[in-house]
């Protein structure tokens, strides 16, 4: 600003009149001039960090953040023997190289799924997981696909005579039983009582049941530690804490344009806040829950009974708890009509790598999603549903930055 009205001053009177006015038009966007934040938006990039953050154990998961859990947990992670076909495995929809999703409008195990394949990265910070939030845990969340007729298509006593054969299962997990636990009390202990310190009958000791969700245990402490690294967003919210301009100056002003509509006009926050970009919760977004003729996908609403049902759940035996505060979100949470057609609200950290979007995949690009946001039909919400929110009177520009912005939160 002060070069153009220094450039102004040397100028005529005709010349100064028209500068004055690039340099105003300037200083409202769409051009390489600096973006200023007010106060409170400093205050509020600086609540979305830092990054990367601390991974809580996964409850109810007593192998959680133990490292030969994680490790053999990979290993099954990549496993098609787990599935019906021998096909398929978890990281056949989560691809490592796609931000552990798969690209697809929905996934295609054994057989062509309703929904969207989430992408992991991070997945250990969630409270609910699965699109509909069926799973309280995360350990809980894997036992699912294997089961699923449209993912893994595999049924328990398949999979434990699978995991019974895997020498390298079998192995490992009787050197650590002493980690493992049935509702509560070590397995090593129970198995001592009876005498049966052999391995082998050690094994032929556990139920068809108490082998999968050891498997499945073992598969969440792998996927808790699946971590995304920094992004240009993380560096220049760093830069912005420490008064670096220079790293400030790096983020690009398209970014920074569509980051103050992402805190003010489009007021996304509201849903996407904190350090991860989300609150971890379900909200109706006007999107269709129709799947086919006469089929509907109620999202949340099916999820609450589906968790609530769960042998599974965190109220269940097969849960390890040290504490029942874990347990009151389960044991709390009501179902209700106004949960029909809700999801979960995912996070905004690399988007870049996990289109298509939205539950169903149906919003190709990043792009299509600021659309779709930008043009709501309040028509199509529930009567009781998300009043914040209302279409945005935003023009080609400004569209283009708050897709920028969403980039810029995929890591480098």
């Amino acid at each position: 600003m002060f070069a153009c009205l220094k450039m102004s001053l040397r100028q005529s009177s005709v010349v100064l009149a028209v500068t004055v006015l690039m340099c105003s038009f300037a200083t409202n966007g769409y051009s390489q001039t600096s973006v200023d934040f007010t106060e409170q938006e400093i205050n509020a990039i600086l609540s979305h960090g830092p990054w990367p953050t601390v991974v809580p154990p996964d409850p109810g998961n007593e192998l959680s953040g133990l490292p030969w859990a994680e490790k053999l947990g990979e290993s099954l992670f990549f496993d098609n023997a787990l599935s019906v076909s021998s096909t398929v495995s978890c990281g056949s929809c989560h691809q490592p190289d796609r931000g552990f999703s798969d690209n697809l409008p929905t996934g295609i195990g054994v057989a062509t799924g309703k929904r969207n394949t989430q992408g992991l990265f991070d997945v250990g910070l969630q409270r609910w997981f699965g699109w509909d939030g069926g799973a309280d845990s995360l350990w809980a969340a894997t036992i699912r696909p294997m089961l699923n007729p449209h993912e893994m298509g595999n049924s328990i006593d398949k999979l434990a005579q699978t995991l019974r054969s895997n020498e390298h299962f079998t192995s490992i997990v009787s050197q650590n039983r002493s980690d493992i636990s049935r509702t509560g009390e070590s397995l090593l202990n129970q198995s001592d009582k009876t005498g049966s310190a052999d391995h082998e009958q050690w094994l032929d000791s556990l139920s068809d049941t108490e082998l999968l969700v050891i498997a499945s245990k073992s598969i969440a402490a792998f996927m808790r530690t699946i971590q995304s690294n920094q992004t240009a967003f993380d560096q220049f919210r760093n830069a912005l804490a420490a008064n670096d301009f220079a790293g400030q100056n790096a983020y690009s002003n398209s970014a920074k344009r569509g980051l103050k509509i992402f805190l003010g006009e489009a007021n996304c926050r509201v849903c996407h806040f904190g350090a991860n970009f989300s609150n971890g919760e379900f909200h109706d977004t006007g999107r269709p829950f129709f799947t086919g003729v006469g089929e509907v996908d109620s999202g949340r609403y099916s999820g609450l009974q589906r968790v609530k049902n769960d042998q599974f759940n965190l109220l269940g035996k097969y849960s390890h708890m040290s504490s029942n505060s874990e347990q009151l979100k389960t044991a709390e949470v009501k179902q209700g009509q106004l949960n029909w057609g809700q999801w979960r609200t995912p996070s905004l950290r690399n988007l870049e790598l996990t289109g298509p979007y939205m539950h169903d995949g149906s919003l190709e690009s990043l792009r299509d999603v600021v659309d779709s946001y930008a043009d709501i039909n309040p028509d199509r919400l529930h009567t009781e549903g998300e009043s914040i929110l209302k279409p945005l009177e935003l023009n080609e520009d400004q569209r283009n930055d708050l897709v920028n912005f969403l980039l810029s939160l995929s890591a480098n």
